[in-house]
């Protein structure tokens, strides 16, 4: 098993920054309520998405800027997809494996630029996906640890994700929780 001690260096070497963006985080060893989004909620506003949700368009403007970073041209408006639904996975992610996680701060979000396969392999988690929750040893009775990153800059989720691996290894847990989103565009049915 890889050293996690060191992992502040480590996150820090995988770091990619695409912009100055920063925005406060909250970090809390209780777990706040999440809110469900009635079915009869407007799509469109923002104000009703539920906090474990991003918006699809913070997610649309940080993959455009993820894109432009690397050199490509992000895909021209008239050729997007007229919508967008925003998936959820809920990954446990080993203490062996947490090096090996890119991130890119892209002005609206933190996007996964890179992973390695062995986590991709076990957790599912994909690039582009934006990590909105990290928690270790966390058993919805205020004990663990759980952080929100939902929305938060680079340097904000790379300290909630040190402070859950420090609490891992303090508490001789073996892995850590990592709740993402996915932007998945929707399209139309060829009938």
């Amino acid at each position: 098993m890889k050293n996690v001690g060191t992992l502040v260096a480590i996150v820090a070497a995988f770091i990619i920054n695409c912009s100055a963006f920063s925005t406060n985080v909250i970090t809390s060893r209780r777990r706040s309520p999440t809110r469900i989004a009635s079915s009869s909620s407007d799509a469109s506003t923002n104000e009703r998405t539920p906090v474990n949700l991003v918006s699809a368009d913070a997610f649309v403007t940080a993959i455009d800027v993820l894109k432009r970073d690397m050199g490509m041209e992000p895909v021209p408006q008239e050729e997007r997809s007229p919508m967008y639904a925003i998936g959820k996975l809920v990954a446990k992610l080993p203490l062996e494996l947490v090096s090996g996680i890119r991130l890119a701060d892209c002005e609206s979000l933190t996007l996964i630029s890179q992973l390695k396969q062995s986590v991709v392999d076990i957790t599912g988690i994909q690039s582009l996906d934006t990590i909105v929750a990290i928690r270790a040893g966390f058993d919805g009775n205020g004990e663990g640890y759980e952080g929100n990153t939902s929305g938060a800059s680079i340097g904000d989720t790379a300290s909630v994700y040190t402070a859950a691996v420090n609490h891992a290894m303090e508490n001789q847990l073996k892995e850590i929780e990592l709740e993402v989103n996915r932007l998945v565009p929707m399209m139309a049915s060829e009938e």
